[in-house]
């Protein structure tokens, strides 16, 4: 594990730390709130890829499992981040400058994601009020937070990246 790799887990922590303390407590309209692990799962993925993205997620997602308010079932919240990481680091290795568009496609995707998987465990959370009223409402809050978010994850995983500076002659140079 590298010096990066604890960095990102240092990060993850801390997001978890700031979306059960700061983010779901702020009184956002609704009942909604953007959903900061899943952001920081995605940002990871787009640098590090697929594989990467699926054991962060999954890693992630059980660790908010644990974390209060825990109203499901042990292991959703993991499934829906390793299939959301797997999802994003999948497309920036197969299309490496859809960045920005995998981050607000994951960023709707994720809520989507954790509805179906909650369907399909029989989660008694869901309903039809919920699809029409929060749904919405966390898919929006999510589109808001995800450029800032995951820009500074994206950042924070790969480094600063070096310019290379080209000589001034390099480009005053016409072709003879």
């Amino acid at each position: 594990m590298g010096g990066r790799d604890v960095l990102s887990v240092g990060v993850l922590l801390l997001v978890m730390v700031v979306q059960v303390t700061v983010v779901n407590r702020l009184p956002l309209p609704g009942a909604g709130a953007p959903d900061l692990v899943l952001l920081t799962v995605v940002g990871y993925a787009l640098v590090r890829g697929a594989t990467a993205g699926a054991v962060m997620g999954f890693c992630a997602g059980l660790a908010s499992d644990v974390l209060p308010p825990a109203a499901h079932v042990l292991g959703q919240h993991a499934l829906v981040l390793c299939l959301v990481g797997f999802m994003a680091g999948r497309v920036a290795e197969s299309y490496p400058d859809a960045g920005q568009l995998t981050t607000l496609a994951c960023a709707v995707a994720g809520p989507l994601v954790a509805v179906g998987v909650g369907v399909l465990l029989g989660d008694d959370r869901i309903s039809r009020s919920m699809l029409t009223a929060t749904l919405p409402q966390a898919v929006l809050y999510n589109l808001l937070a995800a450029p800032p978010v995951v820009w500074a994850v994206t950042r924070a995983v790969r480094g600063p990246r070096v310019r290379t500076i080209q000589p001034a002659g390099y480009l005053a140079r016409g072709r003879t």
